[in-house]
């Protein structure tokens, strides 16, 4: 059996190599926000992020859980024809998914875009985003699998250059621009073609001419409990910014709106740790350990994610004046709810940790469970909280939706597959990340040198007590004798 340390180096290392391409590609599209605050009216950016709101919840329906069930299928296949087979029924049927989207969509356009107030170019623009995303969606995966991180990285940091040279170009020299979301969509749409004509070269090399229907039925009774479970868990993520559109007076309700997506944006930087994690992580730990292995790596895993985690977390809480900078002047107003959703975002890498017992032992019924009670939750406390306390309700739901989705996946966990977490020693450290932020509260009458210098001290602090606990190794009580 290898030990936790090894397990953890392997999985150290794969994260790397994919967390560059990560990183490159988030921090290249991150600036899109701060041109994008300035340029455009709250009210339009609202309407951007509508949009963006939407396609995510169609990209998990139209994948099916697939990406996933690639990753777990892949790891079962005996020969290179298995896995050429395995990826021609995949991208196959995710395709004409994705197509058959398309053509429907487009049938429905004027209808839709008359329901959502948009132009029919913005509603056409989405659709036709979509369909490329997904049909590049499975051979993405297949790159992962296959260890080609260079290529990946080449794939995703192209389509994000386009994406942030053509997006500033049509609102640097389309007249009235400003004040239209159609042009974001464009510039992504084009983008995303760009990186779907990168990865057709080596796609087609690998796949086959074989679509098997028993082998698309075998994994989909392990991908279909995924999708079902993606669409509540988007439906929770991203139900907030509906209600918010929908439940607010209309002028009112684009300004809530944008205010509430651009400092979600400065938020989404813990996120994106969130994300690498999870590129190196899920194909890692669905190859097929033994279940102490297993056990082990998972446990390990999920207590350094969350030092991390935490440590992400202080820095934009205790620099948050310096990052609000991100978004323009006329959103900042909205900065009390960063903390609430760095939190939310840091739970949700903790409940990544706490889905891979269900996926690797094949319960993926269980994520239908979870999900689903997030999202009631969610819905719950966004329609009693939004009206009176407009999007600080939405922040206050999707901490507690989080922390509840969490609780219950270590509940079911230690029930069917027990994993030795550290609760004691994940516990103290978000109790010190807590007392730490607490204090900073005592800086921010400062002036702007001493502010920064003592917050930057009471990081130190974090990160100094972490090391010493970590390189310790020894039990929380017995560090404080000396």
């Amino acid at each position: 059996m290898a030990s936790a340390l090894q397990l953890l180096r392997k999985l150290a290392s794969q994260t790397a190599v994919y967390g560059i391409s990560a990183i490159l590609s988030k921090f290249l599209n991150y600036l899109l926000t701060p041109y994008l605050t300035r340029v455009m009216p709250d009210a339009t950016y609202g309407q951007v992020q509508l949009l963006y709101g939407i396609i995510p919840f169609a990209n998990v329906v139209l994948t099916m859980g697939l990406a996933t069930g690639y990753f777990r299928y892949a790891a079962k296949c005996q020969t290179l024809d298995d896995k050429r087979k395995l990826l021609s029924t995949t991208w196959g049927a995710v395709s004409f998914m994705a197509l058959l989207f398309g053509l429907l969509m487009g049938m429905a356009n004027h209808s839709l875009a008359e329901v959502m107030r948009l132009a029919p170019a913005c509603v056409a623009a989405m659709t036709a985003l979509i369909v490329v995303d997904n049909v590049a969606a499975i051979p993405l995966a297949a790159l992962r699998e296959q260890g080609k991180a260079v290529y990946y990285t080449v794939v995703n940091v192209s389509g994000v250059v386009v994406n942030l040279v053509t997006c500033i170009l049509f609102y640097t020299y389309i007249p009235g621009a400003s004040t239209n979301p159609l042009w974001v969509l464009v510039a992504n749409l084009i983008a995303s073609t760009v990186s779907l004509l990168l990865l057709l070269p080596h796609t087609l090399r690998w796949v086959s001419r074989a679509f098997s229907l028993k082998l698309l039925r075998s994994i989909f009774t392990y991908s279909i409990p995924l999708m079902m479970a993606g669409i509540m868990g988007v439906s929770g993520d991203f139900i907030d910014r509906q209600l918010i559109y929908y439940m607010l007076p209309a002028g009112e309700a684009d300004a809530q709106l944008g205010i509430y997506t651009a400092v979600a944006k400065i938020a989404a930087l813990l996120m994106i740790f969130r994300q690498i994690y999870t590129l190196g992580a899920e194909p890692f730990f669905l190859q097929g350990f033994s279940k102490e292995d297993f056990r082990a790596a998972n446990a390990a895993a999920t207590k350094y994610f969350t030092i991390a985690g935490i440590a992400i977390y202080l820095v934009l809480a205790l620099f948050s004046r310096e990052f609000a900078y991100i978004v323009g002047a006329n959103y900042r107003e909205g900065m009390g709810i960063l903390p609430l959703l760095l939190l939310a975002n840091l739970l949700a890498g903790i409940l990544v940790n706490l889905s891979f017992w269900y996926k690797a032992a094949d319960k993926t019924r269980v994520a239908i469970y979870i999900t689903g009670f997030g999202v009631v939750i969610t819905l719950a406390i966004n329609i009693l909280l939004i009206p009176s306390m407009g999007y600080y309700g939405a922040a206050v739901a999707r901490v507690v939706s989080m922390l509840l989705m969490v609780t219950l996946s270590y509940a079911l966990c230690q029930k069917y597959f027990p994993v030795p977490f550290d609760l004691r020693r994940i516990g103290f450290y978000f109790l010190l990340g807590g007392a730490i932020y607490g204090l900073s509260y005592a800086t921010a009458l400062l002036p702007t040198a001493g502010r920064l210098t003592l917050n930057f001290l009471l990081l130190l602090i974090y990160l100094a007590v972490a090391l010493k606990v970590e390189l310790a190794g020894r039990p929380l009580s017995t560090l404080w004798k000396k």
